[in-house]
């Protein structure tokens, strides 16, 4: 799958080369969208990159097919979930996938990435029981923000988008306890007084939003990926007076070994994502919305380019896809 050019994706057929040193080859079986990431970048919006042809997607579970030297315990059959594009086929660095349980369906694994984000965010926040948490944006980010929020031993956990398009989910059990689209006349966001802010979009208005949100001396955790410009923030009234504490939380800044109790390295994270799924502690499954063929990727990419209309989690369906083929 490629985007060629802005609001232009396809499905192609391309040609793989067999996995060298530290490689394996993978047949996919789900792959997650991502969506404020491939968004901006099919949209081209601030922040996003801008170099075409563009593959997008970096979170999938599938098989083992092949596997060359140096990839650690993994082999021949192995279903394993991480970082490759959407495709039926990829050769792909083994550092980034992880085994997949045998409780844990394939749908569920295709979110690893989504959630190694979502954790390394709430880990920063500081969660304790208690307090009340507050998420800004209720894409699919946001939605799996506010179940582990809620699985922290948040008292209340408050779901705050622009409108009631993702109401539903949202309130699913385990989630959010309240919603507020704050676009209702008879919405005060300064009345939402949370210990903890979970910024979940990335957006100049979301982080605005976010801080209106925030009690005196809370903390405000940005997680959505920057995506446009901010300007004329009043910094003094709405920060410094109010003693507000803003964390920056990006997977970009995980550390690759020496971890402390609020940086997880990439691969614990993983892990214990897995395992809350395993264990049933974290159920992903209810947030997928639409399950697509990779032929519907035109209809799923115009819906992304329009906002997502409803939709939070979607999924690639790649078990009966053949659009690649081998070389040597």
């Amino acid at each position: 799958m490629q985007f060629l050019d802005f609001e232009i994706a396809h499905l192609e057929p391309y040609e793989f080369l067999s996995p060298s040193n530290g490689e394996v080859l993978i047949k996919a079986q789900f792959s997650c969208i991502s969506p404020g990431t491939e968004r901006a970048v099919l949209c081209g919006l601030p922040g996003a990159r801008r170099d075409f042809p563009y593959a997008p997607g970096y979170a999938v579970a599938g098989r083992l097919l092949a596997a060359g030297k140096g990839v650690g315990n993994l082999k021949v059959g192995d279903r394993v979930a991480g970082r490759m594009p959407h495709a039926d086929l990829a050769t792909v660095s083994a550092r980034h996938l992880f085994k997949i349980p045998h409780q844990v369906t394939d749908q569920e694994a295709c979110f690893i990435e989504l959630g190694i984000i979502c954790l390394q965010g709430i880990r920063k926040a500081g969660i304790q029981p208690g307090d009340v948490v507050a998420v800004v944006g209720q894409g699919l980010i946001g939605q799996l923000a506010n179940r582990l929020a809620k699985m922290l031993g948040a008292a209340r956990v408050v779901a705050i988008a622009p409108s009631h398009n993702r109401e539903k989910t949202a309130l699913l059990p385990g989630g959010a306890d309240e919603f507020l689209a704050f676009n209702d006349d008879d919405v005060s966001l300064a009345d939402v007084q949370a210990d903890i802010v979970i910024e979940a979009v990335g957006s100049p208005d979301a982080n605005l939003t976010a801080l209106e949100c925030a009690k005196d001396k809370g903390r405000v955790v940005l997680l959505g990926s920057t995506r446009g410009l901010t300007r004329n923030i009043n910094l003094a009234e709405l920060v410094q007076r109010r003693e507000l504490t803003i964390v920056g939380a990006h997977i970009n800044a995980m550390p690759e070994h020496d971890a402390g109790p609020q940086r997880w390295t990439y691969w614990q994270e993983g892990r214990l994502f897995l395992d809350l799924l395993a264990n049933q502690r974290l159920s992903v499954a209810d947030l997928i919305t639409w399950q697509a063929a990779p032929t519907e990727c035109n209809a799923v990419y115009e819906n992304l380019a329009q906002g997502g209309r409803g939709q939070v989690g979607v999924v690639f369906d790649w078990r009966d896809s053949n659009t690649s083929k081998s070389a040597a």
